[in-house]
């Protein structure tokens, strides 16, 4: 029980920080599965509509290179060097 709490928490505080690193960045979140659709009779609506990638090619092929890393143990390079220039 106290391994699982702590990858839960090790993975939170991973994406705490590239939240963080994003948001000072102005990096919008885009799903990887997923496109935008307005609703053509309602153009405040905003839809997600599947993008045929997951079955039709990354799970076909079995590479996931393009997914963000979640479950490694270190952050990305850059996400590392911003957190350490902006501690607070």
């Amino acid at each position: 029980m106290k391994l699982a709490a702590s990858e839960k928490n090790r993975l939170e505080e991973k994406q705490r920080a590239v939240r963080k690193y994003n948001e000072k960045n102005h990096i919008d979140h885009k799903p990887a599965y997923f496109v935008e659709w307005a609703n053509p009779d309602d153009e405040n609506q905003i839809y997600f509509r599947y993008n045929n990638l997951y079955w039709e090619k990354d799970r076909a092929t079995h590479d996931w290179g393009r997914l963000p890393d979640l479950y490694s143990e270190q952050l990305a390079e850059e996400v590392q060097e911003f957190l350490e220039n902006h501690k607070s």
